[in-house]
């Protein structure tokens, strides 16, 4: 408890996918081409296309796994511009009262830290009336130690080692007050795209659009953790943007232990799905 007050002291103050791009380039999106030798910031088009040739992580790898693209000085450089800013910083919601929250699926760690974060949220008297809880077939056997350990949990118990069977599991396992017994809860899972990879955020949030039914209007708050909410926020208000509902992106700081490998490959996930075709 003592952290998450702590970090609020350092809550972000900007909008989730606004951090990177806010009608042009941020002066952090500046900062961080310059640190990687990159050009093209100034048009969104050129800014796509050179992250993406950059910085996205290679085929066949997952945010757990080990590789480097940058050197010791620019790793320096881009850890001290970070860490000082939006990407790094918990960001909080704007309103006290949600139509529902939404949970975005992801490694079982990250998971319990989404939904220990929304616990805080409600000893700050944030309400909300509805759960969602985003997940997708991936199977734990291949993801990092934590899902391991949790696909041998779920196997014993006659359940898929998946990520959403997870996501169900740290959910119900989490000590929640009594009213939320009262609060609907819905999983929603995605499975493979037609070539065998596995399912995106984008892929779960249009799954997710055929339990809407009419959200004119209706205030979303939406979990994740930095230094992803920014490519969360802009894959969300790319898939959901013409449902007429407001979207808010939140979540806790980002971990010491996060790489800048990872870092960048989430801006250049962000500035695509930013680019909204």
């Amino acid at each position: 408890m003592k952290k998450f007050f702590m970090t609020l002291v350092f809550v972000s103050k900007i909008f989730g996918c606004e951090a990177i791009w806010n009608n042009g380039p941020t002066q952090l999106l500046k900062d961080i081409f310059e640190i990687t030798e990159t050009s093209g910031v100034e048009n969104l088009e050129s800014a796509v296309k050179q992250s993406n040739f950059r910085w996205i992580r290679p085929k066949g790898f997952e945010l757990w796994d080990v590789y480097s693209l940058f050197d010791d000085v620019q790793r320096a450089n881009l850890a001290k511009k970070i860490k000082n800013s939006s990407l790094a910083k918990a960001k909080m919601p704007t309103k006290k009262h949600y139509d529902a929250v939404v949970i975005f699926g992801a490694t079982t760690s990250r998971v319990q830290d989404r939904i220990q974060f929304l616990m805080k949220l409600h000893l700050q008297g944030i309400t909300w009336n509805k759960v969602y809880l985003l997940g997708s077939t991936r199977d734990l056997k291949f993801g990092n130690e934590a899902d391991k350990a949790m696909a041998k949990v779920l196997e014993t118990k006659g359940a898929a080692a998946t990520e959403m069977a997870m996501v169900n599991e740290v959910w119900q396992q989490t000590p929640k007050p009594d009213c939320f017994k009262d609060i609907p809860t819905i999983s929603i899972q995605s499975g493979q795209r037609p070539d065998g990879v596995r399912a995106s955020a984008e892929d779960t949030l249009r799954e997710m659009t055929k339990n809407f039914g009419d959200v004119n209007g209706k205030e979303f708050l939406f979990v994740s953790n930095n230094p992803y909410i920014p490519y969360q926020d802009a894959v969300t208000k790319k898939v959901l943007g013409s449902y007429g509902m407001s979207i808010d992106t939140v979540g806790e700081a980002m971990t010491a232990t996060t790489t800048m490998e990872n870092v960048l490959d989430t801006v250049a996930r962000c500035l695509t799905n930013i680019q909204r075709p």
